[in-house]
């Protein structure tokens, strides 16, 4: 209907202007995924071409597995007593089941527009990321950017570290293999990095890492430094052994005097607006944050010390910062923060590292008693807080959540079964990436792979678009020329 208006091109440009949404939108806009996924259907439908839509995605292996993924959802409705929250969380993953049929019902992109693509990610990222350091250096108060993970405005902060991540592999990419705008890729490529080691989130630390590791790996094979590559691992080995061994030591400074409490109590109060006995904005006691912040800088706990504070300094304490060297940013705050967790934090409640470790035990132990079948798609919520009483778990009510661990998540949703689909149609688009040699689609899948160990990604609009996006399109051979 709509050639006859607009000539024989329009859906062809429809779908690219669809796809353009998803791509700009799974950065900073869940409204532009919202329209990307109504006006891809609505193009589908107008367009009418059923039949060849069925061919295209019959013919396509990937997008079966994925859509067969969903189809799981509806089954786990057989064995699920909360039909209530299965149907919500199935609502929540409808763009795993009509982004695949989107892109895929349409023939390949050509170059020139693939090309276009990747160039309004890069954009949009790089956008995004200055704006993320704008408001975060600028106006923290204003915007109430009280920790350096509330940096990401555009949604979840793991999420986004892993899209960083994606947006290097592209760069480092298109200097390898184009002329055209290297530049440009190059301080894109550079900024990207600063930007992940200043931001200290884990997901998009690992993100960044795997693309480098692979990157390397396939420039030496090629190249046959055969010897190169093993040192690089090796050196990869060693780093990896001397950050746990850095691990292991707990977070200590010595006192330089002894402690005088009713001192530092009554000096606190009179240079900060928050009481002594009250939270910081962090909510945590202010009288552990500021003896712990006193103490990293060699200084007493009493009058005398909080006297030689700085303003700065007292601007830090209120923000929740309990260490000096935190404040320098950079994945040195981050290891410390993971330091300290391990060894002084006596409740997880409120540390997100020792949180996941609570969340996976109480996701194996559900596991342990429903292997073979799981709870089903609606029980998942329920089964983990009911475990939570079971255990007697020390997180408090409001940090019970679920697995934040795809492959346990699954695992206790949809069994044994369940579990190995989850994780095959994953290794399948892997080796599928490696044949067709592309190396972002490959760089893609495994980032997926082992971001799903600590994320439930799935789980939130944003993720879900993300991972249907990225797999949909690198389900099929992209055409370089």
């Amino acid at each position: 209907m709509l050639k006859r208006y607009f000539g024989p091109n329009i859906h062809q440009r429809l779908h690219f202007f669809v796809l353009a949404l998803f791509i700009v939108g799974v950065v900073c806009s869940k409204f532009l995924m919202s329209m990307g996924l109504l006006l891809g259907v609505l193009n589908l439908i107008l367009e009418a071409n059923f039949s060849a839509y069925w061919q295209r995605l019959k013919d396509n292996k990937l997008i079966l597995f994925i859509l067969g993924f969903y189809v799981l959802h509806l089954l786990g409705f057989l064995w699920t007593s909360n039909v209530d929250y299965g149907l919500d969380d199935l609502r929540k993953k409808t763009s795993l089941l009509l982004i695949p049929i989107i892109v895929g019902s349409h023939p390949i992109l050509g170059p020139k527009r693939w090309q276009r693509l990747i160039r309004y990610f890069l954009l949009t990222l790089v956008i995004t990321a200055v704006i993320n350091l704008i408001a975060f250096h600028f106006f923290p108060e204003k915007l109430h950017l009280i920790d350096i993970r509330d940096m990401s405005l555009f949604g979840s902060h793991i999420r986004y570290g892993i899209l960083i991540g994606i947006g290097l592999a592209f760069c480092l990419e298109r200097i390898y293999t184009q002329r055209k705008h290297r530049n440009a890729y190059v301080l894109a490529a550079v900024f990207f990095l600063v930007y992940t080691f200043y931001s200290q989130v884990l997901s998009g630390i690992i993100s960044v890492a795997i693309v480098l590791m692979i990157l390397l790996t396939f420039l030496l094979y090629i190249k046959r430094l055969y010897w190169v590559l093993i040192l690089s691992y090796v050196s990869v080995l060693g780093s990896v052994i001397g950050l746990f061994y850095n691990l292991s030591f707990p977070v200590n400074y010595p006192v330089p005097c002894s402690e005088r409490y009713d001192e530092m109590e009554t000096a606190w109060n009179k240079r900060s607006i928050l009481n002594y006995d009250s939270l910081d904005q962090r909510k945590q006691p202010v009288r552990s944050t500021l003896e712990r912040y006193l103490s990293s800088k060699a200084l007493c706990a009493n009058a005398s010390g909080v006297n030689q504070l700085s303003k700065e300094d007292i601007r830090f304490i209120e923000r929740g910062y309990a260490d000096v060297h935190e404040t320098y940013g950079g994945i040195q705050a981050r290891l410390l923060d993971i330091r300290y967790q391990i060894h002084h934090a006596s409740n997880p409640s409120g540390h997100s590292i020792l949180e996941r470790i609570e969340y996976w035990k109480n996701a194996w132990a559900i596991i342990e008693n429903h292997w073979i079948i799981g709870v089903g798609t609606g029980d998942v919520d329920d089964a983990m807080q009911e475990m939570y009483d079971v255990r007697h778990s020390p997180l408090t009510a409001e940090r019970r959540l679920r697995a934040h661990n795809s492959y346990l998540t699954y695992y206790l949703t949809f069994g044994i079964l369940g579990f190995l689909f989850f994780v095959f149609f994953q290794l399948k688009f892997i080796v599928q990436q490696f044949k067709w040699q592309q190396s972002v689609g490959f760089i893609f899948g495994i980032i997926a792979l082992v971001t799903f160990l600590f994320e439930d990604t799935l789980e939130s609009q944003m993720g879900i678009t993300l991972f249907a996006f990225f797999y949909a399109v690198f389900s099929r051979k992209i055409p370089t020329k």
